[in-house]
């Protein structure tokens, strides 16, 4: 559902310097708002009336570095959001009823994406390559609804939507998750009671529709989701 890093993972996986992420372009993003409509987007946001030329790039970048990629889950990641079977927007453009979930679950200022039916938020500020791993990770949460099938059987179900989600990034880049046990990072980052998983499902925990493919969303039927109830009052 949310992707959150914690620091202690980020330097684990080598975070680039100070010096190297000033250069990144991905920083210069936050311009206060979403009111400049100039250019197109490339892919659709959840509320387009609300854009920015900034956002847009920020965006556009983490894209076009999936489509670069020589992985299938990064190209088809990347064809699922141009062809628009994603939504995509930034946090602060949540949906009312998107907002109610995300702060149930968490605060918002953890979170680096969310996910509920086939919108996507990401957060401001990400560096390109972890923006691309965040769109793979979010991507793969919306293939497999994991806004439904998350909660189904607690701990296990989140572990297993988390720990596949968390795969499909180590497909994408491998190289952060060289000597990271994914059954422990899951384990530990979502504070999950360990006990409470079967052994069978901490020995063989991935289950299918990994790629974003053409199979993958004819099996996922967003037109089929049920429309949000009202906000609260």
């Amino acid at each position: 559902m949310s992707r959150r890093w914690l620091l202690a993972f980020a330097l684990l996986a080598g975070c680039l310097s100070e010096s190297e992420d000033l250069d990144d372009p991905a920083q210069d993003v936050d311009d206060g708002g979403k009111d400049d409509r100039g250019g197109a987007p490339g892919f659709v946001e959840v509320n387009p009336a609300r854009s920015s030329a900034n956002f847009r790039r920020y965006l556009t970048r983490a894209i076009e570095l999936l489509e670069r990629d020589d992985s299938p889950i990064a190209r088809l990641t990347a064809r699922s959001i141009r062809d628009g079977r994603v939504l995509i927007d930034e946090l602060r453009d949540l949906t009312c009823r998107d907002a109610e979930r995300a702060r149930r679950e968490g605060s918002l200022d953890e979170l680096d994406g969310y996910m509920w039916s086939n919108r996507i938020y990401v957060s401001r500020g990400q560096r390109t390559a972890l923006l691309a791993a965040t769109l793979v990770h979010e991507t793969n949460h919306v293939i497999n609804r994991s806004e439904v099938g998350y909660w189904d059987d607690l701990p296990t179900s989140a572990f297993v939507h988390e720990y596949r989600a968390f795969h499909a990034e180590r497909m994408f880049d491998p190289e952060p998750y060289q000597g990271v046990d994914l059954v422990d990072h899951v384990i530990e980052l979502y504070e999950l009671d360990r006990s409470a998983i079967p052994a069978s499902v901490l020995a063989r925990p991935l289950t299918p529709r990994m790629l974003p493919d053409a199979t993958s969303w004819r099996l996922r039927n967003v037109a089929a989701d049920p429309p949000d109830a009202p906000c609260s009052p």
